[in-house]
């Protein structure tokens, strides 16, 4: 039976130090040195910054530069660090979906998108569904998660373009084009379609919200509080400064041409923001520890709204969220789902990805696998052992982690003498409750006194059944992953809560008796 998706084991660790990490820095350089030799990375061309890091320290973990000797006179600084400024894409499409929760909360996506924009409604050919979209039935939330069939942008520039002043377009503009001339791509909620012109809109719906303009926005609700002082939608100015401009070298590329300083505030809630890895760093850990929004806000934006054409890819508001078949335990030949939340941009010559793994508490996706053993090696340090009750010695359990398995193993559990393990195949997951704080930033917390909830989850005797044949398996239509119906089915008889002490377990409760069973080896 598959696991509950989720982390296998709590996060509350530093994962800086585990071996797995140092074994992932160690092999990485090589990895790279093979794209470099095979010819899928450009040695000479290219230009990267990887950073790598965690909620539990709240710093980078890995780091990892490359100049390419052709790209060394785009460095106006003369290197590349963790301050240089590069373009950033459609990334920006996930800073409009936030700094519009960050304004209105989540209750603004089931809103129409003609309550703040009603120039958008009564559409001439509004009773032709073939002829124009019908503003009225799209929410706020169908343009975040790219579901309102409105996609692209160039016939909106090609409209309206003015040679001698391009980039002079108005927000009537856009909005008589959506209107009037737009041809929908696909039905609403069909299915979700990548709609440069739909974060458009989203952009002028984030204005209304806020009475300023998208830059304006941006920099009142997130780049401020955030201390993101290296973040705009427009192009870097001033002396000393330490960014990447391809404009010397454009010329010399198959595109002819570059990104760096085309800027227009009609599309600024689409593709404009220059950033750097510092300032992403920042935006990254504010969502994995809940800094302006509250736990469960980020949690419920962190979740799937679409599926895609794939069984490893679905779609967030805007998260492209990558479904990860990961060891359960280092060396496992059985897996479990990791979902990656990643966004990605591209300008012309410059591409970003923001990732984040919320199960490990990791930013960006370098270490994705490696983050995972670091939990099942905090968890044989920190979590297994045996704990008996000191009033009274029948009860006692021993948690253990086991290879091939994922979460904590009910290796032996006796309440007043008795056996009170129905099951063999008992296993332990954290609920993600805690007694500190709602905040994610609990989740991930490695010093002091806090008690976490665990539910229990019998899979049953029979063995794993071979994967679904959609899986790409030899089974049947179906897994047997149930297990996610099976919790609190009779109460809280599945509740287990353990007190940690600085990463480590020192008690397990079982809240059901009041049992009390504190930590003996």
């Amino acid at each position: 039976m598959s696991p509950l998706i989720g982390p296998s084991f709590i996060s509350n660790f530093d994962p800086s130090s585990s071996r797995a990490i140092e074994n992932a820095k160690k092999v990485f350089p090589s990895l790279l040195d093979n794209l470099f030799e095979s010819g899928k990375l450009d040695r000479k061309d290219l230009a990267f910054t990887i950073d790598v890091y965690s909620a539990a320290t709240n710093d980078t973990i890995f780091s990892y530069s490359h100049v390419g000797e052709k790209s060394k006179e785009t460095l106006t600084s003369g290197e590349l660090n963790d301050h240089t400024i590069s373009r950033t894409g459609s990334v920006t499409k996930l800073f409009t979906v936030y700094a519009i929760i960050a304004k209105a909360g989540m209750g603004v996506f089931s809103d129409p998108v003609t309550k703040y924009l009603p120039e958008l409604a009564n559409n001439s050919s509004s009773g032709n569904p073939l002829d124009s979209v019908r503003w009225e039935d799209i929410t706020v939330g169908a343009l975040a998660a790219q579901q309102a069939g409105s996609g692209g942008i160039a016939d909106f520039f090609k409209a309206y373009l003015d040679p001698e002043n391009p980039s002079e377009y108005k927000p009537e503009d856009l909005f008589t084009f959506f209107r009037e001339k737009r041809l929908p791509v696909i039905a609403p909620y069909h299915s979700a379609i990548y709609s440069d012109g739909g974060f458009a809109v989203l952009g002028q719906v984030l204005a209304r919200l806020s009475g300023k303009s998208v830059t304006d926005s941006f920099e009142e609700l997130l780049w401020k509080p955030l201390g993101m002082t290296n973040t705009s939608t427009r192009v870097p100015k001033g002396s000393n400064l330490n960014v990447i401009d391809r404009t010397s070298v454009a010329h010399k590329s198959s595109l002819n041409m570059t990104a760096w300083g085309q800027d227009l505030e009609i599309v600024a809630s689409t593709g404009s923001i220059y950033s750097n890895t510092a300032d992403l760093r920042k935006a990254g850990l504010s969502i994995l520890n809940s800094e302006l929004l509250s736990g469960p806000t980020i949690s419920e934006w962190m979740k799937p709204r679409s599926a895609t054409g794939t069984l490893v890819e679905l779609v967030g508001a805007p998260w492209e969220i990558s479904r990860l078949e990961i060891p359960v335990t280092p060396d496992s030949n059985r897996t479990r789902v990791s979902d990656l939340y990643t966004k990605a941009g591209g300008n012309i010559d410059y591409t970003a990805i923001f990732a984040l793994s919320p199960d490990q508490g990791i930013g960006y996706n370098i270490l994705i696998a490696a983050a995972e053993h670091a939990a099942a090696e905090n968890a044989v340090r920190n979590l297994a052992g045996t704990f008996v009750d000191e009033k009274n010695s029948g009860n006692n359990v021993t948690l253990s982690v086991d290879r091939g398995h994922p979460g904590l193993g009910l290796k032996s559990f006796w309440l007043k003498g008795k056996n009170a393990r129905d099951s063999p195949h008992y296993r332990l997951y954290p609920t993600g409750l805690n007694s500190v704080s709602r905040s994610l930033s609990s989740l991930y917390r490695t010093e002091g006194t806090m008690r976490i909830a665990h539910r229990g989850v019998k899979p049953g005797v029979k063995p794993v059944e071979p994967r679904a044949a959609v899986e790409g398996g030899k089974g049947g239509l179906f897994d047997d992953s149930f297990m996610w119906m099976a919790l609190d089915q009779e109460g809280p008889v599945d509740l287990f809560v353990f007190t940690l002490v600085d990463e480590k377990v020192t008690a397990v409760e079982f809240p059901l008796t009041g049992a009390v069973m504190k930590r003996v080896k």
